[in-house]
């Protein structure tokens, strides 16, 4: 079995936490920690920065995935 962690972020905490607890709950990851970060980026030609919440899921190989189409 091998470990990873994926990183996806979204722009609500609360979605951020839906999708925490589906994964946890079905068993696709052991461990899902939720982050604030501020993300700089280039959109429609202009610098662009956004408040974000980044999900750092741990979860094995075997599960990417079904961790995949649940986020999906």
């Amino acid at each position: 079995m091998s470990t990873i962690a994926i990183l996806t972020t979204t722009d609500s905490r609360d979605e951020a936490r839906t999708i925490a607890a589906a994964l946890v709950e079905r068993k696709l990851a052991a461990c899902v920690q939720i982050s604030e970060v501020e993300s700089v980026y280039t959109w429609q030609g202009a610098i662009q920065n956004s408040g974000e919440f980044q999900l750092l899921i741990k979860t094995t190989r075997d599960c990417y995935a079904g961790v995949e189409a649940a986020i999906l």
